[in-house]
């Protein structure tokens, strides 16, 4: 066991190297170069594991032939696992590369983020008061709308109040107009039957007086 933790501890060094608490960001050309980097090691490690398993493979099939194919396995295995610890840290060492940069770019724009958050509030604090002052605007001009429509629908019932009362008014006085022209020609009627009724008494008294003598 102390072999193997001894060789895990030696294996992660590399790794703990690139940890980096608060870095600088990097220039657009040092991220390039860093992320190029971690994929020519990774792509480098995948090749070097490729190649330690044929060579693995390789020697195996080699041991069973030989008389000591325990011993010639072992010999195998190890230099197997060895060249496999070296494309995994190559591998690891490309996979933290990858990592070191996506920290700082995160680190990059939580900096940002801090460093915009007064305007940020400040544009939002800006925006709430326009949208206040014109919800304030907006409700004014509602109410502005409503009572011109009240006043010209009020205007509008009294127009019509002061129209009705002059139609009634005027009835009213052509009623009266046309009661009196009925009492005129009533009373006209009354004396041209009396009239008419006085001549037929002169008439009849007329004629009856060349009777008696």
């Amino acid at each position: 066991m102390r072999p193997t933790i001894v060789s895990v501890f030696l294996l992660l060094l590399p790794v703990a190297a690139f940890a980096q608490a608060a870095a600088p960001p990097y220039t657009e050309a040092e991220r390039a170069e860093r992320l190029a980097r971690a994929a020519e090691l990774k792509h480098e490690a995948e090749r070097l594991q490729q190649a330690a398993d044929a060579r693995h493979k390789a020697a195996s099939e080699a041991c069973q032939k030989k008389f000591l194919i325990n011993d010639c396995l072992d010999d195998a295995k190890r230099a197997h696992t060895q060249e496999t610890r070296a494309a995994k840290r190559m591998e690891l060492e490309g996979t933290e590369i990858e990592r070191d940069v996506k920290r700082r770019d995160v680190a990059a724009r939580e900096a940002q983020r801090a460093a915009d958050a007064p305007r940020r509030e400040a544009e939002q604090k800006a925006q709430g008061e326009a949208y206040r002052a014109e919800e304030a605007q907006r409700a004014e001009e509602r109410a502005a709308k409503i009572a011109d429509k009240e006043r010209k629908a009020a205007e509008n019932r009294q127009k019509l109040a002061e129209e009705e009362a002059k139609r009634q008014k005027k009835l009213e006085a052509q009623k009266q107009k046309e009661a009196k022209a009925a009492e005129k020609r009533k009373k006209r009627e009354a004396k041209e039957a009396e009239r008419a009724a006085r001549k037929a008494e002169k008439e009849a008294a007329a004629a009856a007086a060349p009777a008696s003598r």
